[in-house]
């Protein structure tokens, strides 16, 4: 027996997905989010309100101004959690990138630091999370075009339980 070709697959794979979001949608439920990171983000609830958006306040969200050609990027914020649970970040997003990881640059026992992708980030309760180069932060990976210092980019976190909190990060020079 042959085996079946990408095509072969991919059209396949269509002909159970398109019909079970449109299955989905009749049923007044939302479509499965696209995921534009290294994570899946949860779909909400057909009852999602304001409410459910993460209870993290914000300081000094920016992206990093990078050369033209250049196809990613470092962002970071400081996130206070005032409530009385810890906040997990799992996953983030942007429109201006193909997808956003969660960073953590950490010193090996030989004294090299390198960086690496994390599954999830923490707001401790009643305190706060800084994200900045050389430490936890997010990379802003395929930029979909250059990115001009002053502009405002759109960041969306997502938490665990599927609460999201939009921030607006501006381009700055390094």
């Amino acid at each position: 027996m042959s085996r079946p070709t990408p095509l072969l697959l991919s059209l396949a794979l269509a002909a159970v997905v398109i019909p079970a979001a449109a299955i989905r949608s009749q049923a007044g439920q939302p479509s499965a989010p696209v995921a534009h990171s290294t994570h899946a983000v949860p779909a909400p609830s057909s009852s999602a309100t304001s409410a459910q958006r993460l209870p993290l306040t914000v300081q000094g969200a920016s992206v990093v101004a990078v050369p033209p050609g250049a196809t990613e990027t470092s962002a970071g914020m400081t996130l206070r959690n005032p409530g009385k649970t810890p906040v997990v970040l799992t996953s983030a997003r942007s429109s201006a990138a193909g997808h956003v990881m969660l960073m953590t640059t950490r010193r090996d026992a030989q004294g090299r630091v390198g960086m690496s992708g994390v599954k999830s980030l923490t707001v401790p309760a009643g305190g706060q999370l800084i994200l900045k180069p050389g430490g936890d932060h997010l990379m802003l990976m395929d930029l979909m075009r250059p990115l001009k210092p002053g502009e405002r980019v759109p960041l969306v976190l997502v938490a665990r339980d599927g609460r999201t909190l939009t921030v607006s990060a501006t381009v700055r020079l390094p």
